[in-house]
């Protein structure tokens, strides 16, 4: 993976595929790797951006702007990738974000993006919710914590061998968040986005409760957004994302989406 130094941060990333640029956001825990099939399979219709975040992946693991991170951890992270992509000469994507991904992308397309003079031309947002009270920040850190244990090699592969020090200490950091009231992304930055938007998920989602709730919600507030739920769980890990349960699904609908811009 190249590498951008960006401020303090070195961040790695992967740029594959031609025509339109997609930007991927991913989850938080995970790195651009555990995205390679997904990115496999959109590079036959775009150029696919994938990145670490500080802290994870190859990308530097140094606990970096804590100011910054107090202020607003996922802003913070889309801040950051307007960098990325200032310093690769693109000013012009699509995104995708994937649960605590969708978070960042939603502050990506509807702020960070005008600031630094960036156009989104879609944005996919994947199982998420973008409000996220006390109750529900901790119940999905106690998820995070069983992700710890079932997927151990995983982590160490994206994360490399000292992997267990910078999730502990994001973890903690959200644990702070949630002791402080939890996190929502400001409505005003959802209203001010400006491109098609897609959310999808499950209408059943031991994770994430009340997701078709929130997405109502979301829908009032994007002013050109498509919503797709599918009818049942349909995984036997309650963390994983609509876009790994069934890829399938997933696909079929964000391509009659993308069709249709």
């Amino acid at each position: 993976m190249p590498t951008a130094h960006l401020g303090q941060c070195q961040i790695h990333y992967t740029l594959t595929g031609a025509g339109e640029t997609l930007l991927l956001f991913p989850d938080d825990l995970h790195a651009a790797r555990a995205y390679e099939q997904e990115i496999a399979r959109l590079t036959t219709r775009c150029e696919v951006l994938a990145f670490d975040y500080p802290g994870f992946g190859q990308s530097s693991h140094e606990w970096l702007y804590p100011d910054e991170l107090e202020v607003d951890y996922f802003g913070f992270r889309a801040d950051l990738v307007c960098h990325l992509l200032a310093e690769l000469n693109i000013s012009v994507c699509h995104v995708l974000g994937v649960g605590g991904g969708a978070l960042a992308a939603l502050h990506f397309a509807g702020r960070q993006a005008a600031l630094h003079q960036l156009r989104p031309l879609s944005l996919v947002a994947d199982s998420f919710l973008a409000d996220f009270d006390t109750r529900a920040l901790h119940r999905w850190l106690d998820v995070r914590e069983h992700f710890f244990v079932r997927n151990a090699q995983r982590l160490q592969e994206w994360h490399g061998d000292n992997w267990r020090a910078p999730l502990a200490a994001d973890t903690r950091f959200l644990c702070g968040l949630a002791d402080r009231g939890g996190y929502a992304v400001p409505e005003t930055f959802i209203n001010a986005i400006s491109c098609p938007t897609l959310l999808t998920g499950h209408l059943q989602d031991p994770a994430l409760p009340n997701l078709a709730r929130e997405y109502a919600r979301l829908s009032n507030l994007i002013p050109n957004c498509s919503i797709y739920l599918a009818g049942t769980a349909g995984h036997s890990h309650i963390e994983r994302p609509f876009l790994w349960s069934n890829p399938d699904a997933f696909y079929r609908t964000a391509e009659l989406f993308w069709s249709g811009l």
